[in-house]
């Protein structure tokens, strides 16, 4: 092995070591203030939750304000599992979730597509027992919440951010597979299939000009999300799809602009590589998007079908009175 071999090994694991650190390692806690009996805390929820470690007391009310700092699918809703617990969060909102943590241990909170995370640390009792206190005669856990508050009105501005949702991604889903089809086809019939084509789509320079608006516009969604993710040091779906995508792009783009500083056999580039995975990953969650929109749009049809009204019989007479 020679002195380069050794020193590539040893870089390599140091750089794995740093990502663990940063994925695994210890992060900073926040303690819920104690305001009127109740633990309170803000949570900003912009690509992740800050603080996403939160540290409150077994037993004392619990109260969270989210404010909410995006739009979009993805964070509409929090979920507590294991205090059964759900939670919806209007797009550039507030919304409040209050329960009692009669556990304690660490549990977890995420929003509805499981993709960002958060961990609710409950300290025991202070007599220094882990024991879970049951809730008393009576006293239950709070239920999770299936409606949005405020009415119709949320609900039709709920469908309205939807319907922008989906068009937005429709345009970049469109334009990326428009620029990312061409390089596609062109590197897997030259490589896979030895077939001739166009010196002119295997340039370099064409491939970084056809891939750079799928990089920047069309998986924008994805790496506000990631990098944002990444400051909270998650690694979630989005920040791995960030990493990957930026680390092929900058290689490409390193042999693309100073080929001379890698060796011959190292110069390949990966711009078809990050092109397809945006555009997917973009097509998948436009799918997602317009199920969702569909299956609300019937759950508001079914509701319209209730009653508003309904007629009962008392003493021989009908009573007009308001539908449940």
């Amino acid at each position: 092995m020679s002195a380069t071999d050794f020193g590539v090994l040893i870089g390599a694991a140091g750089l794995i070591a740093l990502l663990a650190w940063f994925f695994l390692g210890p992060k900073k806690t926040r303690v819920a203030e104690l305001q009127g009996g109740v633990q309170e805390i803000g949570i900003t929820v912009k690509g992740g939750y800050s603080p996403n470690l939160i540290r409150v007391r077994q037993g004392i009310p619990v109260r969270l304000i989210f404010d909410r700092r995006e739009s979009g699918e993805c964070t509409s809703r929090v979920l507590f599992p294991d205090f059964a617990l759900a939670k919806s969060l209007p797009a550039f909102g507030k919304a409040t979730a209050e329960f009692v943590p009669h556990k304690a241990g660490r549990f977890g909170f995420a929003c509805g597509m499981n993709m960002v995370h958060g961990t609710l640390i409950v300290e025991p009792t202070d007599d220094g027992r882990a024991t879970t206190r049951e809730p008393a005669a009576g006293e239950e856990e709070q239920p999770a919440e299936t409606a949005v508050p405020g009415g119709a009105g949320a609900e039709d501005g709920e469908a309205a951010a939807r319907r922008a949702e989906i068009a937005d991604l429709s345009r970049r889903v469109i334009l990326g597979a428009i620029l990312s089809a061409p390089v596609v086809v062109v590197v897997m019939l030259h490589e896979l299939f030895a077939v001739a084509v166009p010196d002119v789509l295997l340039n370099h320079w064409v491939q970084f000009a056809l891939i750079t608006p799928v990089m920047f516009y069309t998986g924008w969604p994805i790496h506000r999300t990631g990098w944002l993710a990444l400051r909270h040091r998650s690694a979630e779906m989005n920040a791995l799809i960030t990493l990957g995508t930026s680390a092929a792009y900058g290689y490409s783009l390193l042999v693309t602009v100073v080929p001379g500083l890698l060796p011959a056999e190292v110069r390949d580039v990966y711009y078809e590589a990050v092109g397809v995975i945006l555009t997917l990953i973009l097509l998948g969650r436009l799918v997602e998007a317009k199920a969702k929109a569909g299956t609300g749009q019937a759950m508001r049809e079914l509701l319209n079908l209730q009653a508003k009204t309904a007629r009962v019989v008392r003493d021989d007479a009908e009573v007009e009175g308001a539908g449940r």
